[in-house]
């Protein structure tokens, strides 16, 4: 069997789920439009561990049977519903704040560095994608089958590095790309309208899958 065509279907098909918006894609552009670069690759970082974990467990076949354990699985998929939630309503009290004052800014900008904040939006990326259900659904379904059976250790190490780096580059790249200057000064004087709306979008995401049987 030729491997390398199986490992570059697995990489495009990868990306192109990656790259369609989802919970993972609104935490990390959040995250990175506050204005704190290293907040969003912190939460992009989170992303791309957890889907270390997802295919991890792909490929030893724990994923597989995670689909079979409808209550494990329907768990899975309300805590991220309710983490989706939570971080909706927080979008949606910020939108109803004014903006602090450029003064007020600059002090709050050192806590950018700050290790607590680095971590919190480290696990809050994590979450996201850990309990994602458009994860769970990927990597127990369309993963599963284009993975081949018994296949050289190689491939494994292949796949898995494979999917760190694509994941690390995509989400990354979204956090940079958001957190430019450019961007911020369009963020700035959208910033309620935009909160709002994600927000919003965070919400009624998370309230359809609570919702979904």
């Amino acid at each position: 069997m030729h491997y390398l065509p199986i490992l570059l279907q697995i990489a495009v098909i990868y990306l192109v789920a990656a790259a369609s918006p989802g919970p993972n894609f609104f935490m990390v552009t959040q995250l990175s439009l506050t204005g704190r670069r290293t907040l969003g690759a912190a939460s992009a970082l989170g992303v791309c561990t957890a889907s270390m974990l997802w295919v991890t467990l792909a490929m030893l076949g724990l994923a597989a049977v995670l689909q079979r354990l409808e209550w494990l699985y329907t768990g899975v998929r309300i805590a991220g519903a309710l983490y989706l939630v939570y971080f909706g309503f927080k979008l949606l009290g910020s939108s109803a704040r004014p903006s602090p004052a450029p003064s007020a800014a600059a002090q709050a900008a050192p806590l950018a560095h700050d290790a607590a904040a680095w971590l919190r939006a480290y696990r809050s990326g994590f979450v996201t994608c850990a309990t994602n259900p458009k994860s769970c659904a990927f990597w127990t379904s369309v993963f599963a089958a284009m993975f081949p059976a018994h296949p050289p250790l190689w491939f494994y190490s292949a796949v898995f590095a494979t999917i760190g780096s694509l994941s690390a580059s995509w989400y990354c790249g979204v956090a940079f790309m958001f957190a430019t200057e450019r961007t911020q000064r369009s963020y700035r004087k959208l910033r309620r309208p935009i909160d709002a709306l994600c927000g919003a979008a965070l919400v009624g995401l998370g309230a359809k899958l609570v919702a979904e049987r």
